[in-house]
């Protein structure tokens, strides 16, 4: 996979509005990484603003729907940390469909 797709994917997932504050993702640090796992896989970590964010899968799903949207990208992982429950937030965001 190329750095443009990579940097089309961090584009597209600092565009989003985060729900709480109305500012976009790349105003607040909640995506703390955007990196190639491998060849098809992009994975974005990121941390929702509470511990107890009652939004972490939905922010979670449309970081992943962002990313997703870039061509060329064959497989988007997202990893939340941060969280009370990551585990069961990852396990929701990254559901195959």
């Amino acid at each position: 996979m190329s750095k443009e797709v990579v940097d089309a994917v961090r584009a597209n997932i600092f565009e989003l509005v985060e729900e709480e504050t109305g500012r976009k993702l790349g105003e607040l640090s909640i995506v703390t990484e955007v990196f190639e796992v491998t060849p098809d896989v992009v994975k974005a970590r990121f941390t929702p603003l509470s511990v107890y964010s009652p939004t972490a899968v939905d922010l979670g799903r449309r970081i992943k729907a962002a990313g997703e949207k870039v061509s060329g990208l064959k497989k988007m992982v997202v990893e939340c940390s941060g969280h009370m429950q990551d585990e069961l937030v990852n396990r929701l965001v990254n559901l195959e469909k």
